[in-house]
């Protein structure tokens, strides 16, 4: 299906369904107080960044009528939700993914912000405030992100010779040339439980799982931009340029320190991790921009978290002051960023807390990698409310793609299917 323009994919969606209404224009949420009561406004604030206590702490020092109490999210605390916004027990703002937004708004659980919010979109990236916003309405602020970056080896590459790839057809041809040179490398790892290796290229392709057209969803897990990049990676698995791996797992890392893979193309928070779990690797690894599709500029990006009002929030206006202080003030990014958070607001890509020397990478200041990133990061992506499905669904079935079972291209053909399927089954206006 060919890309929608942002102001055409995000009109009309007023579908209903049976016993399920998308209505994402029509959502009811909870409004902005407005009484005379004595004392300041109190608002419960769910989150799970560190540091943000710190950063709550301040607020409340400089804004007596509005205050907040912090609570933070541990465990299963996320999965409490839901059930707490049907109950009119919620807390009046809560962190949470970007991509489980429309689920919610499908159950009428979250406020539109937009009479509140609207204004703020300057302050974040296009592709940050396109994964909050629907219907040209605004559900939530964004607070982080993913943009992709792609780590490399700098020993490995000096080793054999090997130049840096600007393009995914470098990057194949690169990892050609490292196998030829040695049949034990591998360019890099496929690892069937991570989707958002997945994502992210999609995403950087200008692609999505969903899209919104003429009042219905679209679903597009298997559409032009994403057979693009199952060719891709069915080349690099054919050839054995790839390592089939589960990530996270003990024996991930273990290639990982083993120096067996060659580049991770992954998030911005990434880098801590391979910090914490390859810490033998240090002064080994430098960060490239991600290599692009041909001649276009763009970037990758993985997702990442919004603040959000839950429907029956009494005081709205309140809650979105306090959200935007903290996501795109220069106080509150600082505690953001201290947090171990990369940025969705525009002023955060600039910040010196930010871009700081590596010493694991060389030196290197690999968020100036990260954050040029960011503004290159298509805003093409849209959610769709049976997200958690479809990834699930795509891990299953690229299990057998490692297995050599099926294709990439066969496993999107089943999960498309999957998706439609399941969205059909919650009465979702759906093609």
């Amino acid at each position: 299906m060919a890309q929608l323009h942002r102001s055409k994919r995000l009109l009309g969606v007023t579908a209903l369904g049976t016993g399920v209404a998308l209505a994402l224009a029509g959502c009811s949420g909870g409004s902005s107080a407005d009484d005379s009561s004595d004392g300041p406004v109190s608002l419960e604030f769910w989150g799970w960044v560190p540091g943000l206590e710190d950063a709550v702490a301040t607020w409340n020092e400089e804004n007596p009528d509005i205050q907040v109490d912090f609570f933070r999210m541990t465990g299963d605390d996320g999965d409490k939700i839901p059930a707490a916004i049907d109950a009119g027990t919620a807390p009046d703002i809560v962190q949470m993914s970007a991509h489980s937004l429309p689920g919610h708004i499908v159950n009428n659980r979250l406020t539109d912000l937009t009479e509140h919010a609207a204004d703020l979109e300057s302050a974040f990236t296009e592709s940050a405030w396109g994964t909050v916003t629907f219907n040209d309405s605004v559900y939530g602020i964004p607070q982080d992100s993913g943009p992709t970056g792609l780590m490399y080896r700098t020993d490995i590459f000096e080793q054999h010779g090997l130049e840096l790839p600007e393009t995914w057809d470098d990057y194949l041809e690169t990892a050609r040339a490292l196998k030829a040179a040695d049949p034990n490398l591998y360019i890099a790892q496929f690892s069937p439980n991570e989707s958002g290796l997945w994502m992210e290229t999609i995403w950087q392709n200008g692609g999505s799982f969903f899209q919104i057209e003429d009042d219905s969803w679209v679903v597009t897990v298997n559409d032009e931009k994403s057979q693009q990049v199952a060719e891709l990676w069915q080349t690099l698995l054919d050839e054995d340029l790839v390592k089939a791996v589960e990530m996270w797992t003990p024996e991930y890392w273990a290639e990982v320190n083993a120096g067996t893979i060659a580049t991770i193309n992954y998030a911005a928070w990434f880098p801590v991790l391979l910090e914490e779990s390859a810490a033998q690797t240090a002064g080994n690894w430098a960060v490239a921009p991600t290599p692009t599709f041909g001649d276009t500029p763009s970037a990758g990006e993985s997702g990442g978290s919004v603040d959000v009002i839950p429907t029956g929030t009494e005081h709205v206006a309140e809650a979105v002051e306090f959200v935007a202080w903290l996501n795109s003030s220069e106080a509150g990014l600082d505690y953001l960023i201290d947090g171990g958070v990369f940025p969705s607001a525009v002023d955060g890509l600039t910040s010196e807390k930010l871009l700081v020397e590596s010493e694991f990478f060389s030196g290197q200041v690999i968020n100036d990698v990260f954050a040029e990133a960011a503004e290159r990061v298509p805003g093409t992506w849209t959610a769709g409310p049976t997200h958690d499905v479809t990834v699930n669904a795509l891990k299953d079935e690229f299990g057998r793609v490692a297995a050599g079972q099926i294709t990439f291209a066969e496993a999107l053909d089943i999960v498309q299917q999957k998706t439609v399927d399941e969205m059909t089954a919650l009465g979702l206006d759906v093609r």
